[in-house]
């Protein structure tokens, strides 16, 4: 057990192990009695693409248990793309296309002994921020984050809607827009001109470091070009999902948001301009979020809580 991990202090009530599964990074935390713990575990993602995925992801589980010394009831896996209506068989996940077919609540549970409940990963991060973050006073709110892919999910009255079992896939949307697309993106989709993977192709055909694309931008015009380009997407795809379901607070989050000299103000001005505020009078309320991809713990919380989880 590591230093960090001695001074693990574990509420009183069932221990839930929440997995982050992004295409950059999977991410582990606990949650407990209802709050999060203060253990955090990244393992890279590349794991996932190189053999059996779901094999890698039981010995990552593995490791964490042994480290932090705590054997979780339940462990709540946030799948980044299409869970299926039975809640156990992802159909795609755009980043991740090693997991494609597979059942992996059932395959993962097999292997760690314990139950596995899937979610997408929109869904969690943005139940989290209602019960714990920045909207915790909204009725009715959609969150968009940006990171290596987007996603989107929507909650009214404290439930996810889920249309006909996978809506709000956003970074999959049909969009048409200008410039390369990078190389294993599907063509002619958000995630081809707004995602992660779009502004790493933007830096690295500007020669600059993805991590300060942003701070770069105004001493390079090129650069700057492209990526006030990158953001009117952004902004686009945003005004369409309000269009689409006029909620009342918008919750915007992800690692692109999170960017050192991101335009947080040039974004919201320019979701104003395509949306109609002026024609239905309501007020464009846009909020930002405040646990980034940990706001999964609450989020593990609330679907165990009550009983949303997708079986």
């Amino acid at each position: 057990m590591t230093q960090a991990t001695k001074s693990l202090q574990t509420p009183d009530g069932a221990s839930i192990l929440v997995i982050d599964i992004g295409g950059t990074n999977v991410k582990f935390g606990y949650a407990c009695g209802g709050q999060p713990l203060a253990y955090r575990k990244l393992f890279s993602s590349d794991a996932l693409r190189a053999g059996d995925p779901v094999q890698a992801l039981a010995r990552m589980v593995g490791n964490v248990i042994a480290e932090t010394g705590i054997a979780p009831q339940t462990i709540v896996a946030a799948v980044p793309g299409f869970i299926d209506r039975d809640g156990d068989r992802v159909l795609h996940a755009a980043n991740i296309g090693s997991l494609d077919g597979r059942r992996l609540g059932t395959e993962l549970a097999r292997l760690v002994g314990c139950t596995v409940l899937l979610e997408r990963d929109a869904v969690l991060a943005l139940l989290g921020e209602t019960r714990a973050g920045i909207v915790g006073d909204a009725n009715d709110v959609l969150g968009i984050f940006f990171g290596t892919g987007i996603g989107a999910a929507y909650v009214n009255d404290g439930k996810p809607f889920r249309g006909g079992g996978w809506a709000l896939e956003i970074g999959l949307m049909p969009f048409c827009a200008q410039g390369p697309v990078p190389e294993g993106v599907r063509p002619d989709c958000l995630e081809a001109y707004a995602s992660g993977r779009a502004l790493q192709a933007i830096a690295e055909r500007n020669g600059v470091s993805i991590d300060g694309v942003f701070q770069a931008s105004g001493f390079d015009s090129s650069l700057e070009k492209e990526l006030s380009r990158f953001v009117g997407y952004q902004a686009m795809a945003v005004g369409a999902a309000i269009a689409m379901m006029s909620p009342s607070v918008i919750l915007l989050g992800g690692g692109i948001m999170d960017m050192a000299g991101y335009p947080r103000e040039a974004l919201t001005e320019l979701i104003g301009r395509f949306v109609p505020m002026a024609e239905t009078g309501r007020t464009l309320d846009v909020r930002w979020s405040r646990h980034g991809w940990t706001a999964v713990l609450h989020g593990a919380s609330a679907i165990i809580a009550g009983g949303m989880a997708t079986l």
